[in-house]
């Protein structure tokens, strides 16, 4: 198979250096070979040289954060880049056999496969300023997302340990409200709460922005549920500082949360395919952040079919020999864009007609709930291409 690009560049990337190695697709000669400075300068001085062989590749196995710098010089210097999926550099050491690993073999076989079989060799979207803000801030609203659930499970289990009744009444998000976390962060528990009693803490309460007289009946339902309880448990004075601590972390992801989704909303009104996408019922703000950040330009897939099978929504066909076709859901894709697709498909079914009778058709034909979601999400992702492909908003048939 031949290869259009003079040399490539294989780079094994790391947080403070990376390990390139350089070669000739013509000859197979290695132009270059050593550790480099993650810094402009020294990734400047490594590639410049190769621009006199011809056009150049520059490819690696990890086209994250890591990456950035890399990229952004390669691209200023004119050349191409590219990157191999996780699965396809696995296979790739496996067929080259051997236990070692070193950056300089994995840069090695990265540039050997760049030139070999540089179909394999996936492109990195080129994402306008807004859709880099727009990923740096969902990624960070994933993490505040995960610590969010992570510091309410925390409070579930210091709560069931001090007072039963207390964290039943706080079950599922009901933790996660203002008036919850406001007594939980002011006295910790039933022995804050008995402390301070109930007309100081009404009054603590209706002193706050935000809380009126409706809080009152909340307040007592909460003296009501540790009335329910008279033993103070063992160690139930820490676990209540402890609950203080958890309920200010968690109040403060909440904060940032709010803040991040004030960002990412502001970066929406500025990008014209948002509002496109949002005309689509099930279609929110997160799942079309997500969409814009995960997918960029939607002309660099060629049809809906290589968009869903970037999201892992192509079914998976297995045949060989006389054996009879198998049809299964792909393991690979984008995971995040498929989460987000699926998860819209789940709730666009509970108001949109068209959904529901999709969905109700795949189950009448057997599948199962998750199959039946997933083709919904598929179908949906058909829509989705060529509502941004013409420019048109959503309507219903």
């Amino acid at each position: 198979m031949g290869n259009e690009f003079a040399v490539c560049c294989g780079v094994d990337v790391g947080k403070w250096a990376h390990h390139v190695v350089a070669i000739d697709t013509e000859t197979g000669e290695v132009l270059f070979d050593s550790k480099v400075d993650q810094s402009e300068r020294e990734i400047r001085a490594a590639l410049s040289p190769l621009c006199a062989a011809g056009k150049v590749r520059v490819v690696v196995d990890e086209p994250g954060p890591m990456s950035r710098l890399l990229f952004a010089v390669a691209k200023d210097m004119g050349m191409e880049i590219g990157f191999l999926t996780p699965r396809a550099m696995a296979k790739a050491i496996e067929m080259y056999g051997g236990d070692i690993k070193t950056d300089r073999r994995d840069a090695t076989i990265l540039a050997e496969v760049a030139s070999g079989i540089p179909k394999l060799v996936k492109a990195v979207d080129e994402k306008t300023p807004e859709r880099h803000r727009l990923a740096a801030i969902m990624s960070h609203d994933r993490e505040l997302t995960a610590e969010v659930t992570r510091s309410a499970n925390r409070l579930h289990a210091l709560l069931l340990a001090v007072c039963p009744p207390l964290e039943e009444l706080m079950a599922g998000k009901k933790i996660q409200g203002g008036l919850a976390l406001l007594l939980l962060e002011r006295y910790g528990g039933p022995c804050g709460l008995r402390t301070a009693g109930r007309g100081r803490a009404k009054r603590f309460v209706r002193s706050r922005k935000g809380f009126g007289g409706a809080s009152g009946a909340k307040v007592d339902r909460v003296f009501d549920a540790i009335s329910e309880q008279t033993l103070v448990l063992p160690g139930a004075e820490d676990l209540e500082d402890l609950i203080r601590m958890e309920a200010r972390r968690l109040s403060s992801a909440l904060e940032s949360r709010k803040t991040v989704a004030k960002k990412r909303d502001a970066i929406l009104e500025a990008i014209p395919e948002a509002e496109i996408l949002m005309s689509m019922p099930g279609v929110g703000a997160v799942t079309c952040a997500t969409f814009l950040a995960e997918v960029g330009d939607v002309t660099r897939f060629p049809t809906a079919a290589r968009l869903a099978s970037y999201a892992g929504l192509s079914p998976k066909v297995r045949q060989s020999g006389r054996s009879v076709n198998s049809v299964t859901k792909p393991r690979g894709g984008n995971r995040r864009l498929k989460r987000v697709l699926v998860l819209s498909a789940s709730k666009s079914i509970l108001f949109c007609d068209e959904s529901r009778k999709y969905y109700e058709r795949k189950r009448a034909e057997g599948r199962c709930y998750n199959s039946s979601i997933t083709a919904l999400a598929r179908k949906r992702l058909d829509v989705m291409y060529a509502m941004l492909r013409d420019g048109n908003k959503y309507k219903k048939k």
